[in-house]
């Protein structure tokens, strides 16, 4: 039944996404501008053909454990072929109208006017996603209040990077540069918090050749997630990382002394999206400290609270990666899975920051959900 539950929105989205391009197919092949040419009418059937096949054969490919696609990422696929369906029969209709000769019509030109943008919308929106995924990256500044935080830890920095997918679309110049901008804020303690690739065979000794030029105070602590487990790389990275001076917390806890006043930063690997999250989790909270968890998944966010952690630090939703804002609501895939999607979050004076990360999953686009590199900085509540 969990697993049932879990693909059902994946299924609603498919069903309605092909439902109203069904929809407005049949508006466009009634028209009587298109109607009458059986050429043209058939270019449109085809467009409409091609863009279900693309979603129906693609999208379970890239849903399997072969390449290792979650299903939200297989979500954003499909949206993509979506917009590319619309942009191509929006296109073909246009060209229809242009190229048919006949007397002047007031209608003809009135689609014309809706016709155009609609064609070109995607495409804009698709080349400004790409352009924002490579040259948006930022420091988001984000100040997360404590309860009772201690004078020592007043303004302590940490630097999180996470969602890193290192690979041809976050490359090694990329990452260099995220790199660069995180030693530049000084912080105490460098974090990640998972995905540092996407899939086995990807270069994870790149990556965290890279990564070794990290600097903090405190050192630099991780842990893994979902594409880590999707690779099997678990094993190998926490090794890996070792060697290089990472310390990746599977299920324990380091203590960090800043002056008088004592950080509790505990790690997990990746945790499925369930209700039954990390049995066993208060072992790990240590009284009279700052309790600090980096977990991947956000959605473990009620269960660090009420375990006792002051901080939790995730990715895994990429902020949306596809967000778009409607009557003040951000809608995208992510909201199918998790309500804390992008920022601060608080329950009962504990907090999360979800951060929307540095690479993408999918599509090499990013609308509405900036990539970035957090600057957590700990103040007195």
């Amino acid at each position: 039944m969990e697993d049932l539950r879990r693909w059902l929105p994946m299924l609603a989205v498919i069903l309605t996404t092909l439902g109203l391009q069904w929809y407005v197919a049949r508006r466009l092949w009634r028209t009587s501008w298109i109607s009458g040419n059986a050429f043209r009418r058939r270019v449109i059937y085809s467009l409409f053909a091609l863009a279900c096949m693309w979603m129906l054969v693609i999208v379970p490919i890239l849903m399997s454990h072969r390449i290792q696609i979650i299903p939200p990422a297989a979500m954003t696929y499909m949206m993509a072929g979506s917009l590319f369906w619309v942009a191509a029969v929006g296109s073909a209709a246009l060209w229809t109208v242009m190229t048919r000769r006949r007397s002047f019509d007031p209608a003809r030109r009135q689609f014309l006017a809706v016709a155009a943008p609609i064609a070109a919308a995607p495409l804009v929106s698709a080349g400004y996603g790409i352009v924002s995924a490579r040259a948006g990256l930022h420091v988001e500044e984000v100040k997360l209040k404590v309860k009772d935080l201690p004078r020592d830890l007043d303004g302590l920095r940490i630097a999180q990077l996470t969602d890193i997918h290192f690979g041809p679309f976050f490359s090694r110049e990329d990452l260099k540069r995220a790199v660069s901008m995180a030693n530049e804020s000084r912080p105490h303690i460098a974090v990640l918090t998972g995905d540092l690739i996407t899939r086995r065979g990807d270069d994870l000794d790149g990556c965290l050749d890279i990564l070794r030029g990290l600097q903090s105070e405190a050192g630099v602590y991780g842990c893994h997630g979902n594409h880590e487990t999707y690779s099997g790389v678990l094993e190998y990275c926490t090794k890996k990382g070792e060697a290089y001076g990472f310390r990746f917390l599977r299920g324990r806890a380091e203590t960090l002394r800043f002056g008088s006043a004592v950080v509790n930063l505990a790690g997990h690997d990746y945790q499925k999206m369930s209700h039954k999250y990390l049995p066993g989790l208060e072992s790990m909270v240590r009284p009279g400290a700052v309790n600090i968890l980096l977990q991947h998944n956000p959605d473990v966010f009620p269960r660090s609270a009420q375990a006792g952690f002051d901080v939790m630090l995730s990715g895994h939703t990429h902020g949306g990666q596809i967000n778009v804002e409607i009557l003040h609501e951000n809608l995208n895939v992510a909201r199918f899975f998790t309500p804390y999607v992008r920022g601060e979050y608080e329950i009962q004076g504990k907090r999360v920051y979800v951060s929307s990360g540095l690479g993408t999953i999918g599509v090499p686009v990013r609308l509405g959900a900036p990539p970035e590199l957090t600057l957590i900085k700990l103040c007195a509540a």
